[in-house]
């Protein structure tokens, strides 16, 4: 995959183009940009995945290639994280304290 196949692909998920930061794939006008934002970008030869925070670059991961990185930001824009767990009776009960006079 190389980045305009990740941008395509970033949309087709609906990850919405605020998010991320990809050079030559630009957000469509007057999308909101936060100002914490994940980017790729090619960097002494790699390509790096970083996050953008109040004006900062930091570099989360180094790739020895396109393929490698953009996958990666894919899967980082993806993941829906670990499924959620229901309270068991105890935590509800600790949550909500005495209920009644």
């Amino acid at each position: 995959m190389d980045r305009h196949g990740l941008c395509e692909a970033l949309r087709a998920a609906g990850v919405p183009a605020g998010l991320y930061e990809i050079a030559d794939c630009p957000a469509p006008p007057g999308t909101p940009r936060p100002e914490d934002r994940l980017y790729l970008e090619e960097d002494e030869g790699g390509w790096v995945v970083g996050v953008r925070q109040r004006g900062v670059r930091s570099v989360l991961e180094r790739f020895p290639d396109e393929d490698r990185a953009c996958r990666a930001l894919y899967a980082r824009l993806t993941d829906p994280g670990p499924p959620s767990v229901p309270l068991t009776a105890e935590e509800w009960a600790r949550l909500l304290g005495p209920l009644g006079p």
